[in-house]
């Protein structure tokens, strides 16, 4: 179940996000770009931004995609898979190995040169969805420690020499991904092969790099030569670690590193000449470049990034919203229960009407009697018996012939019927009839009414009630009984035949059948409504121990959805998550009274919304919460509280707990704007963990992503004007959704990287042991 709350939430978090992305203008890049991953480790990489770029850009479609590899890649549209001959060689030379298997072996070779030229094709088919095709943008993506990043340059430098028969202008960024946190034993071997990496980077950066090899291959296995004359390979490189500024391993930070490569490609490929404000700065590559550069000597500079995102809490909105509507109906299931004590009893045929039926049904008919006067009496005279009392005079006349007949015809036969009563089979199909699947009242009433301990238990106090004056009635008649038993026999009002004393006497013996005996039947009548209204008590018991797992699993419902639904508040931020609880409990008691004003009172019980046998609980909860996410889905998501700005949804639920004669407790837009600027900075920490790196190095810039006309845009750029030390820009975009922050840093050396210094000890023990990570030779 808890699985299923967090999907429910993850489908509204996704609809969410879709529906706010219809609705802001989305995002294009002006340029033609060309993502290339290296490597087998990449492919993780290249799932993610794949899947990003078609939820966020509006032309992703002319985006291709080229993926090295040696096992599997990701078969989508516009993906173009090459796969690497798997090295023969042991890790110890499985760099290298790669590196001249690359060159060595010209049939491969062709491939991947007709494999880069199919993507050219398909690049130049989608011309028409760029602004402009004279400038081709190349993102290289790869692990550090994948070995496949060997072949690095060579891929580079093809994928421009090709590219460049079609373009005029080509800007190439190379990324590089380390992961620092190691969950295997692994962890010495990667982290050298890291070092190589950024060791060739060292390389492949310097100004004087240059290179030359014969890697474009035509149909017929004539090679050309592809150069590079000195300078560095990119125009930028970017290292993002799993590890941010502060030394700290982030959840979900290389997911956020995937995150961060698209909006670097959006940043620096974005159409900025109608950007609405001048005073909102963009991104200018070449002013960037040189601000980084600006201390380094003229060696190899490199860049990193941090990136912070806040929207809505849509998960978290969703399993709120869940919980206070489940708490809505199960408080309107618990309202049925309920009635007036009559009512109760009534339906659950516990009542006295219901049990004197009941009772009528066990007793044999009173005419019965009649046969009696069959019974052959003893030969004794009236005048022998009219001294005495009817008791005696039965016992004269008939002996026990009378008392067995009416045991056997009467009493035995009652008590069988009664035995024969299936009570707890009637007491269920009446209890499912007329209140569980009776949409007025609900298995919560059948809960309630059948539990001794509930304070409506208003049928175990009718049926005490009853029991109580039954059997006061009984204790009457067994006294009355007596009484007239002990009555003499000429004292009694029966007809008298004078001189006919024998007609006299049988007179007197239906005297004693129809009212001695007739007094007998009334008392068994209270005797089976007895034993019945204490049968019927015991079934209470019983039908109550059917009915209370269903309630059970109601109740461990609820408990799971508020559990799930205050994980879900707690994970988000402080700031993010203020009130969401007390807001959106407004929120859907807003929604419920709208609802039942179009609909009714009774509409939640109807069989499309919530009723039928999903509120019977027959197959457990499950039913019942997948009726109230359809009802999230289908009613209460659709209404405007949901379709709020991020902006306007803040603030007003910022403020929802504040009393209307408390206004001075109201948060300003500013002051949430502060809470929300300082968020989105300490959340943008870079990815990467510089070590002893001097403030006189670092550069900065950061950008916004948003509506440059939003109010929280304007705040941003004013509120430290005068005292911030970076640039600060925004990409300008018509959105509602949330607001994005990207923080690029540059300027610091390979040496100056933590990893690389800790690495390093590791990297020199394996070349130390026969360990080869390099194809070419390396001071």
């Amino acid at each position: 179940m808890k699985e299923r709350l967090w999907a429910f939430a993850g489908e509204f978090d996704a609809r969410a996000d879709k529906l706010a992305y219809e609705n802001d203008g989305q995002r294009g890049i002006h340029h033609p770009l060309v993502f290339a991953f290296i490597g087998d480790k990449s492919l993780d990489a290249l799932t993610a931004v794949y899947e990003w770029n078609e939820t966020k850009w509006s032309n992703s479609r002319g985006v291709v995609y080229l993926h090295l590899y040696t096992e599997k890649t990701l078969e989508r549209d516009n993906v173009f898979g090459f796969r690497l001959d798997a090295p023969i060689a042991d890790r110890k030379t499985v760099r290298p190995e790669l590196h001249r298997r690359f060159h060595d072996d010209s049939v491969k070779l062709a491939e991947l040169n007709r494999t880069v030229r199919q993507l050219g094709t398909r690049l130049a088919e989608f011309g028409r969805v760029y602004a402009s095709f004279q400038q081709v943008n190349i993102a290289v993506v790869t692990m550090a420690d994948d070995p496949c990043n060997v072949v690095l340059p060579e891929v580079a430098l093809l994928l421009k020499a090709v590219l460049g028969e079609s373009f005029q202008q080509i800007q190439t960024d190379l990324h590089g991904l380390i992961r620092e946190k190691q969950g295997n034993g692994d962890f010495a071997y990667s982290a050298s092969v890291s070092v190589a990496f950024m060791r060739e980077l060292e390389r492949i950066q310097d100004r004087r790099y240059s290179f030359s090899a014969p890697l474009q291959v035509t149909e017929d296995g004539i090679r050309l030569l592809v150069e590079h004359k000195e300078a560095p390979l990119f125009d930028l490189v970017y290292l993002l670690s799993d590890k941010n500024e502060q030394g700290l391993f982030v959840e979900g930070s290389m997911e956020a590193n995937y995150e961060i490569i698209c909006s670097l490609c959006l940043l620096k490929n974005r159409k900025t000449a109608a950007e609405t404000d001048r005073r909102l700065e963009t991104y200018n590559n070449q002013h960037y470049k040189q601000h980084i550069g600006s201390g380094s000597g003229g060696g190899g500079v490199y860049s990193t990034a941090g990136f912070s995102k806040v929207k809505r809490p849509n998960k978290a909105i969703a399993l709120t919203v869940l919980h206070h509507l489940t708490q809505s109906v199960t408080g309107l299931l618990k309202e049925r229960s309920k009635i007036d004590r009559k009512t109760a009893v009534e339906l659950l045929q516990a009542d006295s009407a219901s049990i004197e039926r009941r009772t009528e049904t066990l007793m044999p008919e009173r005419g019965k009697l009649e046969e009696m006067n069959a019974l052959l009496a003893s030969p004794v005279s009236f005048d022998e018996v009219k001294s005495m009392t009817l008791a005696e005079a039965e016992e004269a006349m008939y002996g026990r012939h009378a008392g067995n007949f009416f045991r056997e015809q009467f009493a035995d036969r009652a008590q069988r019927k009664l035995e024969q009563l299936d009570l707890e089979r009637e007491g269920w199909e009446a209890l499912e009839r007329n209140i569980i699947g009776n949409p007025r009242f609900g298995v919560y009433a059948a809960y309630a009414w059948t539990n001794e301990k509930e304070d409506a238990a208003v049928v175990y106090q009718e049926l005490r009630q009853t029991v109580k004056e039954t059997a006061k009635q009984l204790e009457e008649g067994r006294h009355r009984l007596e009484a007239l038993l002990g009555e003499s026999v000429d004292m009694q009002p029966f007809r008298r035949v004078p001189f006919m004393k024998k007609s006299t006497l049988k007179h007197f013996s239906r005297y004693l059948f129809e009212h001695v005996y007739g007094e007998r039947l009334e008392l068994l009548y209270l005797e089976m409504k007895l034993a019945l209204l204490r049968r019927y008590e015991a079934v209470l018991v019983r039908l109550h121990e059917r009915v209370s797992p269903r309630i059970e699993q109601l109740h461990e419902l609820e408990n799971r959805i508020r559990e799930v639904s205050r994980q879900s508040v707690s994970e988000a931020d402080d700031y993010l998550g203020r009130n969401i609880s007390e807001y959106y409990a407004s929120v859907v008691q807003g929604v419920i009274k709208d609802l039942q004003g179009k609909r009714g009172d009774e509409f939640w019980f109807e069989d499309r919304y919530i009723g039928g046998e999903a509120i019977q609980f027959k197959e457990g909860a499950e039913p019942f919460l997948e009726r109230l996410i359809e009802l999230c889905r289908r009613e209460v998501f659709l209404y405007e509280p949901f379709r709020e700005s991020f902006e306007d949804e803040l603030i007003r639920r910022a403020n929802v707990t504040v009393r209307f004669d408390d206004r001075d407790q109201v948060l300003s837009k500013e002051q949430l704007f502060r809470d929300l600027y300082d968020t989105l900075r300490q959340r943008a920490a870079v990815h990467l963990d510089v070590y002893n790196y001097t403030q006189k190095h670092r550069y900065e810039e950061h950008y916004f992503f948003g509506d440059a006309d939003s109010e929280f845009i304007r705040y941003a750029f004013e509120v430290d004007r005068d005292s911030r030390t970076h640039k600060l820009g925004c990409v300008h975009e018509n959105r509602n959704s949330g607001i994005e922050k990207l923080i690029l840093m540059g300027g610091f050396r390979i040496e100056d990287l933590l990893v690389f210094r800790n690495g390093r000890k590791y990297y020199d023990s394996y070349r130390e042991n026969g360990y080869q990570f390099h194809a070419v030779q390396l001071d």
